[in-house]
């Protein structure tokens, strides 16, 4: 993931919820893929990060650029 990651250009988006299960979702830049294999993100003390610290599940989802779906 990491080579992926530091060759692919696109956009993220990082869908996290609170402790009451209130959904929030908000675009973020690639993750860093550090040496362990871990995905980190770098962020402010906002909503996703309060989510975060009271329900540590999240989904990422990147959309890497190019020419469009192809069906």
């Amino acid at each position: 993931m990491k080579a992926y990651f530091e060759t692919s250009s696109g956009k993220g988006v990082l869908s996290t919820a609170d402790g009451e299960g209130r959904v929030d979702a908000a675009i973020y830049a690639k993750p860093h893929v550090m040496d362990d294999g871990t995905l980190a993100f770098i962020m402010r003390d906002r909503l996703t990060h309060k989510n975060l610290t009271e329900n540590p599940y999240a989904a990422y989802l990147f959309v890497e650029d190019g020419p469009g779906y192809r069906g």
